[in-house]
């Protein structure tokens, strides 16, 4: 029988560190929010099979963490625009990370170049 792991606050601070400091890959992403009415950009960091976000590039602790493990990578299209929409969507590029935990819904990202988008998309897949 295996046993579970348990990481504690410092752990975790440790780890969102290393990431910022030597994760696979790094970088500024925008986040749809819970209510999936708003964007809003954070910092990321890869590390293994763990995904950091930071309010900022120069925030210290993590404001979240998304573990991989079983989860899908997937390119998205871009939603249909708005008559009121005030972003310019024909320049981002989403993605959605689908998790393998049961009631999580799924992670909606975007960028602002195609290159930036497929590069998180295999650097994800590969981590999962």
């Amino acid at each position: 029988m295996q046993k579970g792991m348990r990481l504690n606050d410092g752990h975790i601070t440790y780890l969102a560190l290393l990431a910022k400091k030597d994760g696979t890959r790094r970088g500024f992403l925008s986040k749809k929010n819970s209510d999936n009415t708003k964007w809003h950009s954070k910092w990321f960091a890869l590390l293994q099979n763990m995904m950091f976000y930071f309010e900022n590039e120069s925030s210290s602790r993590p404001s979240g963490l998304y573990l991989l493990e079983g989860c899908v990578c997937d390119r998205a299209p871009s939603p249909k625009p708005s008559l009121s929409a005030k972003e310019c969507l024909e320049k981002q590029y989403y993605f959605t990370v689908t998790f393998s935990h049961e009631n999580q819904k799924p992670l909606e990202l975007r960028t602002e170049e195609v290159k930036d988008c497929d590069e998180w998309v295999a650097a994800i897949t590969q981590a999962r």
